[in-house]
């Protein structure tokens, strides 16, 4: 085992993302501390033991990376004209004189971390005894990382913080799940030697580092006692990046858009998981999960307007990453590994561009905690889009009421066993929603006085109604709300259409539903 740690001495760490001039680079890649390392090396001696030790880092697998959880605010980056180095020959004299002298816009972005420091981890890392005291000296000798006013204590730590010291972990991905990786950072593993840095620094370049890997949040273990769904809590989330803003209701659209653009960039054919489809072309019918694609809007909060936000796919658990990475990375990451923008054509509702959402995004609506209650779970939850009944109820709603009510919370408590969720102690049902944001569940409707031909005019707003392929009529569809004896953690989705965005479900632990 082997930790380095570092704080930064003025509270900021300073440095640019390669890809972005104008945007900071955080986390800090390993490579960047890596080439500090190195940097330190060669401006103090180059002592031979350190030497090797730095070799021996190269060869280590990519480690674990720990920050503050408070660290990561960004200032406002502001452009400023700063003096060019002087030239060698001819003109060091005028251009010392403060008129004569060119300015060049520069941005210096910068990102808050505080005093508390950060750390590289590698869990298994051997003959680290042997060069820990080399390490230990060279790393007393670096004094910045990144840029030059970047300022840091480094030092080889004897233990590794954990989450409820209030620390972050990230850790690195296998090659082949780098498609459904929170970030990707700068590896030491496979990096320049030595010796090539000497060759690039004596050139007047500067040095290349190695490749990109694939990092993912370190997450809590659940409580064993906790429920769970047959979809995975690991959501994978889409951020609206260019097109219209658009409302909830438009989630049926949307989701359908999204559908047919995974089925035509995934391998072809696209696997059973992905289409909920077998080979003969039928719905699966043995009770096996597939992909559902949940729409993220605002909802729940006091000015809530129900503006969708991005989009989530829920893979069935049985699908491990490597298979779920394989199949979505044609899709939503480029050739260049970074996330890629796709591309949705909504027709007269315009085209909606998606991508990747940013692991800095720290929008409640846009966390799969939010949707998931993941790790502790909830008790309560209530429909945001509308449940669509699996079939009708035989009664009539209207002069049958009471077994109108009955035969739906009979369809709904069989819904819920469908999904593999525990028996609810509680279930409710109407039109309206439980959830501040959340439109009603259906559009009402009433006929417009004198219109010839007859016709309706809309009151409110609604969600559409579901309409199943090849069926001549749609099936109800209505705002639920459930309570559980236990914790059940998430995506919680119900009915018919929970496959396409209808029946998705948002905990209610911080709000008061409007009945019970």
């Amino acid at each position: 085992m082997l930790t380095l740690a570092w704080t930064y001495l003025t509270g900021y760490a300073r440095a640019t993302d390669p890809a972005r001039r104008d945007a900071p680079e955080w986390p800090p890649h390993p490579a960047r501390v890596w080439l500090a390392l190195a940097a330190a090396f060669f401006e103090t001696g180059e002592d031979p033991a350190e030497g090797h030790a730095l070799e021996w880092l190269r060869t280590l697998p990519d480690p674990q990376v720990w920050l503050p959880l408070q660290a990561g605010g960004r200032r406002h980056v502001v452009t400023a004209y700063v003096p060019v180095n002087d030239k060698a020959e001819g003109t060091a004299l005028l251009q010392s004189a403060p008129l004569a002298r060119s300015k060049q816009p520069r941005t210096f972005p910068a990102v808050w971390v505080g005093d508390r420091p950060c750390f590289l981890h590698w869990p298994e890392a051997p003959d680290s005894d042997r060069y820990r005291p080399a390490l230990t000296q060279l790393c007393a000798r670096v004094t910045r990382l990144g840029h030059s006013a970047s300022l840091v204590q480094m030092w080889v730590a004897e233990r590794l913080p954990t989450p409820e010291d209030s620390f972050a972990g990230w850790l690195p991905t296998e090659e082949a799940d780098s498609g459904l990786a929170d970030l990707h950072l700068r590896r030491i593993f496979q990096g320049p030697s030595l010796e090539r840095l000497r060759e690039t620094f004596q050139a007047g370049r500067r040095p290349l580092v190695g490749l990109a890997a694939g990092y993912r949040a370190a997450t809590f273990t659940p409580p064993p006692m906790t429920n769970t769904t047959a979809f995975d809590r690991d959501l994978l989330v889409l951020t609206q990046v260019d097109g219209p803003a658009l409302p909830v209701t438009a989630s049926l659209q949307v989701m359908q858009a999204l559908r047919d653009t995974l089925m035509a960039h995934c391998p072809q054919p696209p696997p059973a998981w992905v289409s909920g489809h077998d080979a003969q072309g039928q719905p699966l019918a043995d009770r096996r999960g597939h992909l559902a694609l949940l729409p993220l809007p605002f909802v729940g909060y006091e000015y809530a307007d129900g503006r969708l936000l991005g989009v989530a796919l829920a893979f069935p658990t049985e699908i491990d990453r490597r298979e779920r990475g394989r199949v979505i990375r044609p899709l939503f990451v480029n050739q260049q590994g970074k996330p890629a923008d796709v591309s949705l054509r909504l027709g007269r509702l315009g085209v909606w561009v998606l991508r990747k959402r940013a692991w800095d995004d720290t929008r409640l609506t846009l966390q799969p905690e939010t949707w998931t209650a993941f790790p502790r779970g909830a008790k309560r939850w209530a429909s945001v889009t509308p449940v669509v009944l699996d079939r009708f109820p035989k009664a009539n709603r209207l002069t049958e009421r009471a077994n109108w009510e009955y035969e739906v919370g009979s369809i709904l408590f069989e819904a819920c066993q469908y999904a593999g969720l525990p028996e609810p102690v509680e279930i409710d049902f109407g039109t309206t929603a439980w959830t501040p944001g959340a439109p009603r569940a259906i559009a009402k409707e009433r006929p417009v006085r004198g219109a010839s031909p007859p016709a309706q005019a809309r009151l409110g707003d609604g969600f559409p109604p579901y309409l199943l392929k090849g069926a001549r009529a749609a099936k109800p569809q209505v705002h639920v709300f459930l309570r559980f004896a236990e914790p059940v953690v998430g995506p919680v989705l119900l009915g018919a259409g929970r496959f396409l965005g209808y029946g998705l479900f948002k905990p209610l632990d911080f709000f008061v539903p409007k009945r019970s």
